[in-house]
Parts: structure tokens; sequence; C-alpha cells
């Protein structure tokens, strides 16, 4: 590894359109993390959502996280095999996103005043989470369905894994 820095406008020129999408959706998923996902019943305080921080939202990092690693690492030529072919893999990291999402709104935080229970209100944050997830989803089904149509998914998990960039001498 060199101690030079990494430029990302080359990077994001290597990308094509599905997986600037897909990228763009994981950014999406992490700032939606840092906006106000809940509102207090008694103070009418907004908070945001790793306010709450549990396996739900470290999950929904990891999901992310996972996204941009796979794209930065395809942007840099880099030659490595996943079972699945990248757009299968954004699909479901898009739809893991969306179920992790709606179980967090099933489950919000809670305030005990005066011997009564109140749910905290759902804020814009949560719902910017869900949009970028299904963003994921469509960037993942649109590279699965322009690159790999018809293939079966073991074939378009290879070609994914090969350079599609020429190596640097």
């Amino acid at each position: 590894m060199s101690g030079e820095p990494v430029a990302f406008r080359p990077l994001l020129r290597r990308l094509d359109a599905e997986q600037r999408l897909a990228g763009a959706a994981a950014l999406g998923i992490l700032l939606s993390l840092i906006t106000p996902w809940w509102r207090d019943p008694a103070f009418d305080i907004s908070y945001w959502g790793v306010r709450r921080f549990t396996w739900v939202e470290l999950s929904l990092m990891i999901v992310a996280g996972s996204v941009l690693l796979l794209l930065f690492r395809r942007a840099q030529g880099r030659v490595f095999h996943l079972p699945l072919s990248d757009g299968t893999l954004a699909m479901g990291a898009g739809l893991w996103t969306c179920v992790l999402v709606i179980v967090r709104l099933f489950d919000p935080p809670t305030r005990n005043v005066r011997g009564h229970t109140f749910d905290y209100d759902i804020r814009w944050g949560a719902y910017l989470c869900i949009l970028c997830g299904l963003l994921l989803l469509l960037a993942g089904f649109r590279g699965r369905r322009r690159y790999h149509k018809g293939e079966p998914e073991a074939v378009a998990a290879d070609a994914d894994a090969q350079p599609t960039l020429p190596l640097p001498s």
C-alpha cells in the first residue's frame, strides 16, 4: 500500500451509472443516520438515527460500508470473486436496508411521563433511509438486468470478478 492519497474523481468516472447510483444510495444510508429519525413526545426535540444505537443501526452502517467498499475496489480495477453478482448483492443490500428500517419503525423509542408511556414520533430521516435502500435495490436490479440479463448467477458473478480496466504496469 502506497502512502499516496486516493483521487476519488478518476475512480468515480470508472463506474457505470448503476454503480454510481448504488454508491450514492449507500452514502445516503450513512448520511440518513445523522438526520432526525425521532421526535421526543415530551420535549419536542428531534433525535438522530444513531441516538439509539442498536444492532439495526450497526447493520445499516455495515451494509452501506460494504457496498461502498465493493464499488471502491471495483473502480480500482481489483480482481476478486464474490458468490453473487454485484447487482444481486446491491439488490440484497437495498432490500435488507428497507427491512431493517421497517423493523426499527415498529420498535420506536419510548418515554415515560407520569406513569404513561409514549412512543416517539417518526421524522423524515427514517424515510430518507428507506428511500436510499429502495434506490440501492433499483441500482442493483438495473445493473443485473443491463449486464447479465438471462445469465445464471454463477456466470454473472464470474463476469463481475474479471478486471474491466487495464491494470497498471
